[in-house]
């Protein structure tokens, strides 16, 4: 179930989460395929002038040594490139207005001690597909995809 607001600790980069867990509207989700190389999915609580984000990228090929350095997955990024990583998704729980994102022990200490990270959205249906359609390449042979046919509770 997703939370509503910001009951979590004010973070930031290099911050401890206090409460383990953070929240954030996102103004604006992106779905692309830059340079045709990945699927990208973003979340981001404004378009431009950004300052909390969410990115998720997968290569369309990995070759054998994306693999040997652990690189044959998908790549996160949390409000900077010094938060960033292969992996580190234990559940993504994908409902109708928001995200429910739960990271493993590793992910959360590196980012501070953030284990669950919430996002609200507003989508239409047809962009919602497309959200769902680019996690499922994203995620692919991860396991930690889930799909919620409900609304979240606001």
């Amino acid at each position: 179930m997703c939370l509503k607001g910001n009951e979590m600790a004010t973070q930031r980069r290099g911050v401890k989460h206090q409460n383990r867990s953070f929240a954030f509207e996102a103004k604006c989700v992106v779905m692309a395929h830059p340079d045709g190389v990945c699927h990208l999915v973003g979340f981001a609580d404004h378009e431009f002038n950004t300052k909390t984000y969410l990115m998720l990228q997968r290569g369309f090929e990995f070759d054998e040594q994306d693999v040997e350095l652990g690189m044959g997955t998908y790549h996160i990024e949390w409000c900077g490139q010094e938060n960033s990583g292969y992996g580190g998704i234990s559940q993504f729980l994908l409902e109708r207005n928001c995200a429910d994102i739960t990271f493993t022990s590793g992910t959360a200490e590196a980012l501070g001690g953030m284990e669950r990270l919430t996002i609200s959205f507003q989508l239409m249906s047809p962009e919602h597909s497309a959200l769902r359609e680019a996690l499922e390449f994203i995620f692919e042979g991860s396991g930690c995809l889930s799909v919620a046919d409900a609304w979240c509770l606001t």
